[in-house]
């Protein structure tokens, strides 16, 4: 009688863990959206980033996730052009990693509007390998070489001027979009940037309509 008290609870214990650890073939640990499409999708459970000057950021994986840079508090956003627009609500507001991040170039001296453009390279999560710039109305970049987490600063954004641009770039620090775009144009890679952005929760100016949320297809 003991023997078989034991055995229904352990079975009761293994029926338990079997639904825990949810249906078969599924990943606990996959950071990204549905159908193959390389999206990160937000977490119910949240989590924090604890970047310098970024202060708190919602993740959008259990492990290795990403946070939304560009919170509604802090930035109005803009158009899509090569990337996605945005302009700081206040006097100032911090340029986060989106992930863990290495930062491949920080120049002073561009020749974009304010003269500042910052690109770093996604180190993990489902956007690994990924390389991002912020362009525009910036101070107080990294340096080159730098590593960051998920919420680190990586710049600073001042209020007025241009605003700032952010979207895929090279590793050369080229946007993705530059050989073929014209002023005013919503590129492709302009609405891949904003379905990521989306994704990771930012508000985006312009609806960048369904498709993937990572550099591919075309570049305008």
């Amino acid at each position: 009688m003991r023997t078989k008290a034991l055995v229904a609870a352990f079975a009761i214990v293994a029926s338990l863990a079997m639904l825990a650890s949810g249906p078969a073939g599924a990943s606990r640990n996959r950071c990204g959206g549905s159908g193959g499409g390389g999206g990160v999708s937000p977490s119910s459970s949240g989590g924090t980033g604890t970047g310098t000057g970024g202060g708190q950021h919602r993740r959008t994986c259990s492990t290795k996730g990403y946070v939304n840079p560009f919170h509604a508090k802090h930035w109005w956003a803009g158009r899509i052009d090569m990337g996605v627009d945005y302009a700081v609500s206040g006097k100032r507001a911090p340029v986060v990693a989106i992930g863990d991040a290495k930062v491949i170039g920080s120049d002073s001296h561009s020749g974009w509007p304010g003269g500042h453009f910052l690109w770093y390279r996604i180190l993990d999560g489902d956007h690994a390998g990924n390389i991002i710039y912020v362009a525009e109305t910036l101070t107080r970049m990294v340096p080159k070489g730098t590593i960051v987490s998920a919420g680190d600063r990586v710049a600073t954004a001042l209020h007025g001027g241009t605003g700032i641009e952010t979207g895929f770039a090279n590793k050369f620090g080229s946007t993705r979009a530059a050989p073929c775009y014209s002023e005013g144009m919503k590129t492709n890679s302009g609405r891949e940037m904003a379905r990521f952005l989306h994704n990771l929760g930012a508000e985006v100016g312009d609806k960048p309509g369904p498709g993937a949320d990572f550099p591919s297809g075309k570049r305008c």
